[in-house]
């Protein structure tokens, strides 16, 4: 993950979250909640669930009625639907399930993206309980592990493509000196500016601050140090933190964690790298194959006009 997505993926959940409560305010119409408008192998999807996908396309913009979904977004809100209860339905036949140990955990690492209360806020202000939150986070992590576990199956990497690889990036050139970044976020300056002072004070590497943990942006090497961050990170020490810096719609300190020497790379040292790189594309390719598969045999039925009330403004 790249830390601009990083950076927005908790707040981005938290949207995504409420949209799936939307519903219609005319009380002589049922709730969008409860009209179902698909099924996939006689499990049912939503209008809400459909609307909440056309909101979450456009970068969470107001509802639907100030501005009526077109064909095309329709048609593909519905296809992402249709794959998410496919996916989850063999999870389900896999036995994949996400316990309440690991939720606390993402809970945590998403809580630790926003600044003292700031989750607890943003909840607040798209009219959302914590408890639905914690069901919509279970549920998403749920897609994820089932969709890795499907992928995971499905390919393999024998250790002589590792070697080959390995030999192809060049063999024994050295790897650069890298360091680790953690990133924080603010909502302004002054917390910053305050939380800089907090984390100089602290020292150490890891762990949890009072700021947070922040988010782990992994190693760079000096080439690799993405523009919008400072440049003068990799002359700093471990443990010294950045000026506050402006990104879009926050702002951010940068920490760095731990610093790597150069050293030489060997097949050895190397090995698991290139091994999880190749793996990583054959996943995604032997998922989507799969997934295509899987579409063509399910049963699906789409109430094609329930769907066409959605278009350009219809009610």
């Amino acid at each position: 993950m790249t830390f601009r997505a990083a950076a927005g993926a908790a707040l981005a959940l938290v949207a995504a979250a409420a949209l799936f409560c939307s519903c219609s305010r005319d009380p002589r119409r049922p709730p969008d909640a409860g009209v179902v408008v698909a099924e996939v192998d006689n499990v049912s999807i939503f209008l809400g669930e459909v609307k909440g996908e056309i909101l979450a396309s456009r970068g969470y913009s107001p509802t639907l009625e100030e501005r009526g979904a077109g064909r095309a977004e329709v048609s593909e809100a519905v296809r992402l639907l249709i794959e998410r209860s496919i996916v989850l339905r063999e999870g389900a036949r896999r036995g994949i399930e996400v316990s309440f140990a690991a939720l606390e955990e993402e809970v945590r690492r998403y809580r630790a993206d926003f600044p003292a209360g700031g989750l607890e806020k943003a909840l607040l202000q798209v009219g959302m309980s914590e408890e639905e939150w914690r069901e919509r986070l279970r549920k998403s992590i749920l897609y994820r592990r089932s969709a890795e576990a499907v992928a995971s199956s499905l390919v393999s990497v024998t250790p002589r493509e590792v070697e080959e690889a390995y030999l192809k990036e060049g063999g024994t050139a050295d790897r650069p000196e890298r360091i680790r970044v953690r990133q924080f976020l603010f909502e302004s300056a002054d917390e910053a500016v305050g939380a800089r002072e907090r984390l100089l004070r602290e020292g150490g590497l890891g762990g949890r601050s009072a700021d947070g943990r922040g988010v782990d942006l992994g190693f760079f090497s000096r080439e690799e140090l993405p523009p919008e961050l400072p440049r003068g990170l990799f002359d700093m020490r471990p443990g010294e933190v950045s000026e506050p810096v402006f990104l879009e719609d926050s702002v951010c300190l940068f920490r760095v964690e731990e610093r790597e020497a150069a050293r030489p790379q060997t097949l050895e040292t190397e090995g698991e790298r290139i091994r999880g790189s190749l793996l990583s594309g054959r996943r995604e390719a032997a998922f989507r194959r799969w997934l295509s598969e899987a579409c063509v045999a399910a049963s699906v039925r789409v109430r094609a006009d329930l769907l066409e009330k959605l278009l350009e403004g219809k009610k």
